[in-house]
């Protein structure tokens, strides 16, 4: 006799009396949903679209998505599709993360001549020098640096960690707003001395309000120019605080840093002489150069040792590099303030200086990139 075969699951299933019959849908009612459901996340995640557009390179890809993202988020906040995600970030405390501040000051000082470098300003280790130290990823190991020799100095006290942004400047506002940014940091801190490191990621085209190009064109270099100055004047607005500038870095790959940074680093030192007492360019070639100028992995010391000064990418710095760029800070900060009477003086209190209060130690944001 025949053996009749065990029905499968599938066929049990079918099988049973009483069973509804199975509804499927339309391929295109499936398409139409999707559609729909790629269409409304896109309008509640607008905002972010619109920053992950503006932030890529400039070029053709950057172009089209920014017209498809600017149109995308101004429909998204005039249906109020963009409150859900802002409510969001508030309750987890990344409010703003999606703002896109094209804003750059313009400079304030007025034409026909530098002004007089107003008169040094004395500190003791009672009033000691309120230092902060910001910048792209070649401000860390120099900043760390700087801590380091600046704090046993009595005199100058630390206002917080290095604050690094990576591959951050001037030319990409929409990526990191410098200007906006400084001045919001700034005055709570109450900092006499800005020590600043940006430059290394602006050779390429500007954007944002006033934004031209290519870099070393006339209107390339009037717009930066106009917002080296315009940081510089809204850095030392309030009369109090003095910026030093680091210049970037002679680097391995020499016609790169000869047909771009050289231009660069002229544009901010010509900005900075504009402004005496309150704005110091720190040259970095000089004290990371060979003798005769050029780039250099090695260096040697006054007592005849070779020490490496510069990482294996050929941009950045070894400890031994970012203790020669401190030194250089700390010069310029002598020179610029009077750090040294509080030794002789009767009292050692100073009337023209401010309070800090020194960290022992600080960690830097350590990060790949410029």
């Amino acid at each position: 006799m025949p053996r009749t075969p065990t029905p499968t699951r599938r066929h049990r299933e079918t099988k049973h009396i009483g069973d509804p019959p199975r509804r499927t849908m339309p391929v295109g009612h499936v398409l139409l949903a999707m559609v729909v459901a790629l269409i409304v996340g896109a309008l509640l995640n607008a905002p972010g679209i619109r920053k992950t557009a503006l932030g890529q390179d400039v070029g053709v890809k950057r172009d089209v998505a920014t017209f498809f993202a600017d149109p995308l988020d101004d429909l998204s906040t005039f249906l109020l599709l963009d409150r859900p995600r802002a409510a969001l970030q508030w309750t987890i405390g990344r409010s703003g993360d999606d703002d896109v501040d094209l804003t750059l000051p313009s400079p304030t000082l007025v034409d026909g001549g530098a002004p007089e470098a107003p008169p040094k300003r004395a500190f003791s280790p009672e009033q000691q020098v309120r230092m902060y130290i910001a910048g792209d990823s070649l401000a860390v190991t120099p900043g760390e640096s700087l801590i380091n020799l600046g704090l046993p100095t009595e005199v100058i006290g630390l206002l917080g960690p290095v604050d690094g942004h990576v591959a951050t400047g001037l030319a990409r506002p929409e990526v990191f707003n410098w200007p906006a940014y400084l001045a919001e940091v700034i005055p709570p801190l109450d900092a006499d001395a800005v020590v600043l490191t940006i430059g290394s990621n602006d050779d390429q085209t500007l954007t944002g309000e006033g934004g031209v190009g290519p870099l070393g064109s006339p209107e390339w270099d009037t717009e930066y120019r106009r917002r080296v100055g315009g940081l510089m004047d809204s850095v030392t607005a309030n009369g109090k605080t003095t910026l030093f500038w680091i210049g970037i870095p002679p680097m391995r790959n020499t016609e790169r840093y000869e047909t771009r940074y050289r231009h660069i680093n002229d544009i901010v030192k010509s900005e900075a002489e504009k402004r005496p007492g309150k704005v110091v360019w720190v040259d970095t070639a000089a004290v990371l150069s060979p003798f005769g100028g050029g780039y250099a992995d090695y260096l040697e010391n006054p007592d005849g040792s070779v020490v490496q000064v510069r990482t294996g990418d050929g941009i950045h710095f070894t400890r031994a590099g970012g203790d020669r760029i401190a030194e250089e800070v700390l010069a310029a900060m002598r020179s610029t303030f009077d750090l040294e009477s509080w030794r002789t003086a009767p009292s050692s209190t100073s009337t023209t200086g401010s309070t800090s209060t020194t960290v022992p130690t600080a960690g830097a944001k350590k990060k790949a990139g410029k």
